[in-house]
């Protein structure tokens, strides 16, 4: 039984709503960063890093104290309004030719904690208290956790009606991606959805276990109960067909101290190895991009008795070629390992490799739906990096309030 709550959204003005929504901050270069807080007053950047250059000198504290201060400002001057009565959101996002529909509610932590909202990753406990902290701080959560439910689930329907009525935001980001959201304040209709999700065993984190994790550690040193705005965390939640799941692929700066050749010689002996004019993937088969151009690489068949984990292509290269061939151990710590999302595409692993910015670059196949709940379902994680998701949520088109209801 999976639980809903509806709440009283802090939300931009419709005539700005499109440039408050950013990005998350650390998807900006320094640069990039520096430009847009100078060229949009209004852009959610401003609350999200309010401090000026010269704070190196500020605690965690101060700077979070800063965070709540700039948000508090952009609703004293009207930049965002508080929602009337507590509602459920319809959000939709159009990129790259993907549509995805879904609701905005907040989700329980005692879901989460109790294996109803289930996990792929490992969560860190430093981030997992820095991000608490960071909530318990400022009192809002600004970044919804995206979750996805599985086959079967048929609640969508029930917002078709919605669709055909003009929404509260409709823009276009300056990234050519489509924004839209309608309040679902029609008691019935969002009754119907809570039953819905109510008859829904399980969702799956798609991107954002870190801030689920955290929204739990809040609650728990807390003692918050279920009537309390820090039992729930902010979601957006989406069918799995409105999920979108690419591969991450990898890049490696250095053969170490072997050279290309032996490299190459090194692959054949884990499985067949095949020059290519065209780099291609399939389950089991991943593309390597060398100075000598496109090479495929079959691995071998895993072991009947593996984990769902242990079986995935990106767990199978660690295994097999990064660690014994490379030394690379530790893909959350290596530095000479690059990630790069699959929507980026081959040409910026070859253009990796063509520059010298890597040696090797490794093209995988995405992960799909049924491979990612296999691992959740079972209690396993995948390794670091495994799946590129969209949609990408923007940070400040809906703010949770963690303080009141």
């Amino acid at each position: 039984m999976i639980t809903l709550r509806p709440f009283r959204a802090w939300r931009p003005v419709a005539e700005k709503a499109h440039l408050v929504g950013s990005r998350t901050y650390v998807s900006y270069s320094p640069e990039e960063l520096a430009q847009r807080l100078a060229d949009n007053p209004h852009s959610f950047l401003h609350v999200l890093r309010p401090e000026d250059a010269d704070s190196a000198h500020l605690s965690r504290s101060e700077r979070f104290h800063r965070v709540r201060m700039a948000f508090k400002r952009f609703c004293d001057n009207g930049t965002m309004q508080r929602d009337d009565a507590p509602a459920i959101l319809l959000y939709e996002q159009s990129a790259h030719g993907n549509t995805s529909r879904g609701i905005i509610a907040g989700v329980s932590v005692q879901d989460y904690r109790e294996g109803r909202i289930k996990v792929h990753e490992q969560t860190l406990t430093a981030r997992e208290n820095l991000f608490a902290e960071y909530l318990g701080s400022t009192g809002i959560n600004a970044e919804p956790v995206l979750l996805t439910t599985p086959e079967g689930a048929t609640w969508e329907a029930t917002l078709d009606p919605l669709l055909a009525t003009r929404p509260a935001y409709d823009f276009q980001s300056n990234d050519r991606v489509r924004h839209r959201l309608w309040p679902i304040t029609d008691e019935r209709m969002r009754e119907q959805l809570q039953r819905a999700f109510a008859k829904i065993p399980a969702l799956y984190i798609a991107d954002g276990h870190h801030r689920l994790a955290s929204s739990a550690r809040l609650a728990e040193a807390n003692n918050a109960t279920d009537v309390d705005p820090a039992s729930w965390c902010l979601a957006f939640i989406v069918p799995r067909s409105h999920l979108y799941i690419y591969n991450f692929d990898r890049a490696i700066t250095t053969f170490g101290d072997r050279s290309e050749k032996d490299f190459l010689a090194e692959l054949t002996r884990i499985g067949h190895l095949e020059k290519v004019e065209a780099p291609w993937s399939a389950p089991g088969v991943i593309a390597v991009r060398t100075g000598e151009g496109w090479h495929v690489l079959r691995l071998p068949p895993s072991a009947a008795d593996v984990s769902a984990a242990d079986r995935l292509d990106a767990a199978r290269l660690s295994q097999l070629v990064l660690a014994p061939v490379l030394g690379v151990k530790d893909l959350r710590t290596d530095q000479r390992v690059r990630f790069i999302p699959g929507i980026a595409g081959t040409a910026e692993l070859d253009r990796m490799v063509d520059t010298g910015e890597a040696v090797v670059a490794f093209h995988l196949y995405p992960v799909n739906f049924t491979e990612l709940k296999a691992v959740a379902d079972a209690g396993g994680t995948m390794p670091p990096k495994s799946t590129y998701i969209e949609p990408k949520l923007r940070s400040g088109l809906v703010v949770y309030s963690l303080e009141d209801v």
